[in-house]
């Protein structure tokens, strides 16, 4: 998958250092991975979801909300990520994220 943007995940693991590895291992995971469906996606990540054309990984422990946006892989191209937010369980909750998806 093309992962935009690599800054955005660096910012968010310095805000949350205690997410930075989960960061890091999500990035490297999905940069290699053509996934063509949240089935695929869930074959990873079991507890992500998909809300509109976004992605919402549950991230460090369920601790925080890591919203991707994204454009599955098909076989003829491969998929793009966006990412969309970095947000601690009490933003998410809010649901003003949801108006990018």
């Amino acid at each position: 998958m093309n992962v935009i943007s690599r800054p955005a995940i660096r910012e968010a693991q310095q805000r949350y250092a205690d997410a930075a590895g989960w960061l890091e291992n999500w990035w490297q995971v999905a940069k290699l991975a053509q996934w063509q469906s949240l089935h695929d996606v869930r074959a990873t990540y079991p507890a992500a979801d998909q809300v509109g054309r976004c992605l919402v990984f549950n991230a460090h422990g369920n601790r925080y909300r890591f919203i991707v946006g994204l454009s599955y892989a098909t076989e003829e191209r491969g998929g793009t990520l966006f990412v969309k937010a970095f947000l601690t369980h009490a933003e998410y909750t809010t649901g003003q994220w949801k108006g990018d998806c």
